[in-house]
């Protein structure tokens, strides 16, 4: 026959379902307010967003945060994608390495047919949302000097800005 457990409260005679399953006290409302501990909810901050929650004991939450479940996670785009390894076993799954490249040279950037007030110009009116034809109205009534054309603005605001 199985030994007896008691209630480390009232003394009564535990369920063994109730024994089975870790409990050291019984139903009694007496004994429920006394001992129970209900779940614990943590929240825990993983991104900008929002907050993850998690129901466990906090021995759980403690074991599963140092065990590094909760801290931040690399997403990078691929798997060596900072070109260092820190382990032989990681160096060894890695991907073979690509051929070096041979460096090209440079093309020297190409030389702009416009001025620097030009493109200041073009670009604050554009910024205001104005078209190229809007922008050379605009500019012929209050920098006439500047000589702004249609085909000039178009080639401003396609261009990288200085």
């Amino acid at each position: 026959m199985a030994e007896s457990v008691t209630c480390i409260e009232c003394g009564d005679e535990l369920n063994e379902e109730r024994v089975q399953l870790g409990y050291r006290y019984c139903t009694k409302q007496s004994c429920q307010d006394r001992h129970r501990r209900g779940v614990t909810v943590t929240a825990i901050g993983l991104n900008k967003s929002a907050d993850t929650f998690v129901v466990a004991d906090s021995r759980e939450i403690r074991r599963r945060g140092e065990s590094g479940e909760f801290a931040k996670k690399d997403s990078a785009l691929g798997l060596d994608y900072r070109g260092h390894t820190t382990t032989a076993a990681a160096s060894s799954s890695r991907a073979p390495a690509r051929p070096a490249q041979i460096p090209t040279q440079r093309r020297p950037a190409a030389r702009r047919s416009w001025t620097l007030e030009q493109e200041k110009i073009v670009r604050l009116y554009h910024s205001m949302g104005l078209s190229p034809r809007q922008i050379v109205e605009r500019a012929r009534d209050n920098v006439p000097g500047l000589a702004i054309t249609e085909g000039l603005a178009i080639q401003i605001m396609s261009s990288r800005p200085r």
